[in-house]
């Protein structure tokens, strides 16, 4: 399996939270992005990239486990096509999204995907454990079979946000183009849908953290 961490993104809506990045976030004492390096890599993957700006890459990559990888992405679009580049050929890709906490048990599920079908791990809707009010989505795994599927999804997705279909172009709407759900619908199915609902969750804004440390404090 390949890794690729998406941290290329602007954080504006992070506001520079506790001097930080949201990446960089702590985690028990050790930066966010640095605690999903380790543990990927305790399981076996020696394949992980981390994929930031160039700037970004001296504090974001743990060198001795991981690589840096330039986003071929300038922020106009769905965030894993930041990565494509880097989607490998002949295993498996796990797209992780950067921001996110992820529980032991999700990391364990992730590496032991095989990419087909192709899915995502994601909560659907509001969480009791981490105070969310809303879905998220925390991780995509690829197989090699599958990148034309998901690229075709991609552009769908890309021509209904053209077309005023949908006000967004994030990974709900490749996923929805991907099997065949209305783009513009919050909906799911079962095959390429693996519900998640722990103390995983994605940090966007700061009160996205700020919360899920004070239900969580034994986590933070």
């Amino acid at each position: 399996m390949r890794a690729l961490l998406l941290a290329a993104g602007e954080m504006t809506r992070w506001s520079n939270h506790l001097g930080t990045p949201k990446h960089l976030i702590p985690v028990r004492g050790e930066p966010l992005i640095h605690r999903t390096q380790r543990k990927l890599h305790a399981r076996g993957v020696e394949d992980i990239r981390v994929v930031c700006q160039a700037e970004r890459a001296e504090a974001y990559v743990l060198p001795d486990i991981a690589s840096h990888a330039e986003p071929d992405w300038s922020g106009g679009g769905h965030q894993h096509e930041s990565s494509r580049h880097l989607w490998h050929k002949a295993a498996p890709t796990a797209v992780i999204y950067g921001d996110t906490y992820l529980t032991d048990a999700l990391l364990d599920a992730i590496v032991a995907d095989q990419g087909d079908p192709w899915r995502i791990y994601a909560r659907y809707g509001p969480s009791s454990v981490t105070g969310r009010r809303w879905g998220e989505m925390f991780a995509w795994v690829i197989g090699p079979d599958h990148h034309v599927a998901i690229d075709r999804a991609t552009d769908l997705a890309h021509m209904a946000y053209r077309a005023g279909t949908t006000n967004r172009l994030l990974g709900w709407e490749v996923y929805r183009a991907a099997v065949g759900l209305p783009i513009d619908l919050h909906v799911r199915e079962e095959t390429h849908f693996r519900e998640w609902d722990d103390a995983s969750d994605d940090f966007d804004y700061p009160e996205d953290y700020d919360t899920w440390r004070a239900l969580n404090p034994h986590l933070a």
